[in-house]
């Protein structure tokens, strides 16, 4: 647990060190803490006496199978096959977007979006892209595998990590912290049942979040925060005070969602221990975790955009009416015409299934933690952390069921997350009990548990990679990157979804509209990967009508005078997608051709 402290600590005092644009300080600071830190350090673990027992054993193999199940649904992408680079699933998107990012921070504060440059960064968590900006910044360790490989191992590892201690604190159970373990590792939902994936009820599972760096962290910084809470409440202590100040103030920079959740859930506990003792541990914890949060949080937001739209049970109606999830239209039919009848029996029938399926669909066999729940929803009168833990439950299953986000309107599914990760603590406790008087279930339950895993890694490894960037791209890549002035700016093409040139791996931007210019070139872009500037609240489509302008106009004043309005330094483009006119005619100059990307530069 010292482990994700540190990792936190550090990305804090990271990014402090970027506002006073001292960045490089954290090196000596490192070697300082190490220095003084080492000797303790030895002393506690000459202290710890290890036992290759059963035990020991088995932590070792859960940990392994576990941390190389998410490592292979995210370490294949950013590999070379043919001098091509390819990507998988979505992080030929994602992966390009956070390493775009960490480029931007190496480049020092103030913060501007790489993938539409001039503007602010704003609206984002991007705090988990500071640690690897740090690294790569001032080690010789490339941004593919500090993203693909390294860092997704350290996560993995802390997810596993944090539950199991977590576990461990709340019942003192070697059985039931690796059970919760086994369910964070591997449990996933009831989609197999019906032949279809994990997300088929909505939530994506713990299991896949490798893929999503804010999302994993923010899943270990949670469990870790609930650890040193309950700590906290145990046995109060400076250290305890500071450790749940540092986690919890900075949850919501690394994922605003879990920041949200766990803050108010610990000011409601804090609120009713006021009420009943007189106490005001909780109340003064999330206090001050929130004015850190808000320091952090809000000078990086824009408060003209409200990133959140109130629209109730739009998750259940569409998973049952939707083609790719149940495809049940007759049953949205059946509960329109109940509607039209005033038969509200028949609909409350309805909307009470609906939600029960989507209730245990994403919980699979974490199901058997339901027991638990109810114990612990219980005990909450009386026991404060047990009144956060049940609080967190029910806040982050019930506000995606009110509440869609601005962009991309599924993204408030990953309030589920935390649902998930701590019914998977108490299916861990549950299935321990269970197993302990009927051993012959464990065989079973794991059966039940993992066709979710399996199917995941079936999805990523039966077809081709999704994109690649092609080695003559990357040539371009890193001609711009080392021949052209940090500050420049570079124009790329509109995003053609019609484009479609075919092949095995397409080419990158004949798949997605992504930010892979700004991440490989080290540049900022005029205009880059429009869903991402939509959920961050950006009007991009000024800046679209131009990029079509430039690129598909044939009248050359037009493209010029709307050249000179850009700022842009650098045009770069495929030649399958080059303008409309000779760029000669408008005043720039080539500056690099290849047999597929041409860079020309503005004069």
């Amino acid at each position: 647990m010292g482990g994700v402290v540190v990792f936190t600590l550090f990305t804090l005092v990271s990014y402090f060190l970027f506002i006073l644009k001292i960045p490089f300080l954290i090196i000596p600071l490192t070697l300082i803490s190490i220095f003084f830190g080492i000797k303790p350090l030895i002393k506690k673990v000459k202290r710890i006496k290890i036992r290759f027992n059963l035990q020991t054993v088995l932590i070792i193999i859960v940990f392994i199978l576990g941390i190389a199940g998410q490592l292979a649904v995210i370490s294949p992408s950013g590999i070379f096959q043919n001098e091509d680079l390819v990507f998988w699933s979505s992080h030929g998107h994602d992966a390009t977007w956070h390493m775009a990012l960490m480029e931007e921070f190496k480049r020092g504060f103030p913060f501007e979006n790489p993938s539409f440059a001039g503007e602010k960064l704003v609206n984002y968590h991007f705090f988990s892209d500071i640690a690897p900006a740090i690294i790569s910044k001032y080690f010789p360790v490339n941004n593919l595998d500090l993203y693909f490989r390294i860092f997704p191992f350290l996560y993995s590892l802390f997810l596993g990590a944090s539950a199991y201690f977590l576990t461990k604190k709340l019942t003192n159970n070697f059985s039931a912290s690796i059970w919760a373990v086994v369910f964070t590792y591997f449990a996933g939902s009831f989609g197999y049942l019906i032949g279809k994936g994990e997300s088929v009820f909505w939530a994506t599972q713990p299991q896949s979040s490798s893929g999503n760096p804010p999302q994993i962290v923010s899943n270990f910084l949670f469990l870790a925060t609930l650890y040193f809470v309950l700590v906290l409440t145990k046995k109060s202590s400076k250290l305890t005070w500071a450790i749940c100040i540092l986690l919890l103030g900075t949850l919501a920079s690394f994922k605003v969602y879990a920041g949200a959740v766990l803050l108010l859930s610990i000011f409601l506990a804090g609120i009713w221990q006021v009420l009943r003792e007189r106490k005001f541990q909780l109340l003064v914890l999330s206090i001050v975790s929130g004015v850190l949060t808000a320091i952090l949080y809000f000078p990086n937001t824009s408060g003209s955009t409200s990133f959140l739209i109130f629209e109730p049970w739009w998750y259940i109606r569409t998973m049952i009416v939707e083609p790719s999830r149940l495809n049940l239209l007759d049953w949205e039919l059946r509960r329109q015409t109940y509607i039209y009848e005033h038969n509200w029996k028949r609909v409350i029938w309805l909307e009470g299934l609906g939600l029960l399926i989507f209730f245990f669909g994403n919980l699979g066999m974490r199901l058997i933690g339901l027991w638990d729940f109810l114990k612990q929803t219980k005990e909450s009168i009386k026991n404060y952390f047990s009144l956060v833990f049940i609080s967190v439950i029910l806040l982050s299953f019930i506000l995606p069921l009110l509440f869609l986000q601005k962009g991309v309107a599924s993204n408030t599914s990953q309030f589920l997350q935390y649902f998930l990760l701590l019914f998977g603590i108490l299916a861990g406790i549950g299935t321990s009990k269970i197993t302990t008087k009927f051993k012959f279930l464990i065989l079973l339950i794991i059966i039940l548990m993992i066709p979710t895993q399996a199917g995941l890694l079936k999805g990523f490894y039966n077809r081709p990679a999704f994109a690649k960037i092609s080695a003559s791209e990357l040539e371009a890549l890193n001609f711009v990157k080392n021949n052209t002035p940090k500050e420049s700016v570079i124009l790329t093409p509109p995003y053609n979804q019609y484009l479609n040139l075919g092949g095995v791996t397409p080419n990158i931007w004949d798949w997605s509209d992504t930010s892979y210019v700004a991440a490989f070139s080290g540049r900022r872009t005029y205009m880059d990967d429009s869903e991402q500037a939509d959920i961050m609240g950006y009007d991009y489509n000024e800046r679209l009508e131009i990029k079509k302008i430039i690129f598909e106009s044939t009248d050359i004043v037009k493209v010029k005078e709307v050249l000179s309005l850009t700022g842009i330094d650098i045009v770069y483009y495929p030649k399958a997608m080059a303008p409309k006119i000779d760029l000669s005619t408008v005043g720039l100059t080539k500056i690099f051709d290849n047999q597929l990307i041409e860079v020309w530069k503005a004069s």
